[in-house]
């Protein structure tokens, strides 16, 4: 998995200042655009598109104190629209304009990234491959928000349905889903529950999803959210993924909430990843 993660980053170091071809990218890294980004923010604690703005603008670098372009001509070269936009993102990166640091002043290196296999010393999750049958969700969707505000759907959700007409729709089972990633941390995000009465969750106005049987790898999740979720993902693909040949298959993946405190180092829930044999 890291061998791919690194031929995709090559890739996109080779597209800095062109368009990068989806078929082609998918083909190296075996996931669409979205999930290759939510899963390398896992990894590298930083957006892709984070990573790449700062590779262009440490890269523009060197285009200013090796040539005698023009500003705009390198602001367009890196996908900036105007000499404007990208001296003030140049600015805010380096701590100079580009102007200045033609003229000599220090610049900011940003290096390209290789990601590696991390080694946890006998920290082993006990990680299980299971089947799971087609079932039913209902709850508050919010679409493209930013990944930190998935808390607010847990909170429309409870501010308008009392905790007893959500658990009566099913086995009161609660899940967070996460879909539809977009570049960076922008994401569809569900605050749900299990159903099987879908006509009393219409009733309710709540949004509705149908989920197809998947195999899953469930991921056991120890501790306070939601640092204790994040250290899960990075176990899946530093360790669990790598040593298994399974991968993310592209389809849901679930947080899957039990009572209690969620802030206390004993709370424990677990993730469904849906995976396929690579």
């Amino acid at each position: 998995m890291m061998h791919q993660f690194n031929q995709t980053i090559d890739y996109l170091e080779q597209q800095l200042t062109g368009e990068v071809d989806m078929k082609r990218f998918q083909q190296l890294s075996g996931y669409s655009y979205p999930l290759f980004s939510r899963l390398f923010s896992i990894l590298a604690d930083m957006t892709l598109a984070e990573y790449l703005r700062n590779r262009r603008l440490s890269e523009a670098v060197m285009d200013l104190r090796d040539s005698s372009e023009r500003v705009i001509d390198i602001a367009m070269k890196y996908g900036y629209d105007s000499a404007d936009a990208f001296s003030s993102a140049f600015k805010k990166f380096h701590g100079a304009t580009p102007s200045e640091v033609r003229n000599g002043k220090p610049y900011r290196i940003f290096p390209r990234l290789q990601l590696s296999l991390k080694i946890t010393g006998g920290k082993n999750m006990d990680i299980k491959i299971q089947k799971k049958p087609a079932f039913t969700v209902a709850g508050v969707l919010l679409e493209a928000i930013d990944n930190s505000k998935c808390p607010s759907a847990w909170e429309n959700l409870y501010n308008n349905h009392s905790l007893e007409s959500l658990e009566s729709l099913g086995s009161g089972q609660s899940f967070g889903i996460c879909s539809d990633v977009k570049e960076g941390e922008i994401i569809n995000y569900m605050a749900a529950y299990d159903v099987t009465d879908k006509a009393k969750a219409e009733e309710l106005g709540l949004s509705i999803k149908d989920v197809p049987a998947a195999e899953y790898a469930i991921v056991p999740v120890k501790g306070p959210i939601p640092a204790s979720i994040h250290n899960a993902w990075k176990y899946v693909l530093e360790v669990f993924f790598p040593e298994t040949g399974y991968r993310h298959s592209g389809a849901l993946d679930f947080e899957v909430y039990t009572e209690g405190d969620m802030s206390s180092p004993d709370y424990q829930m677990e993730l469904w990843i849906p995976v396929i044999k690579n």
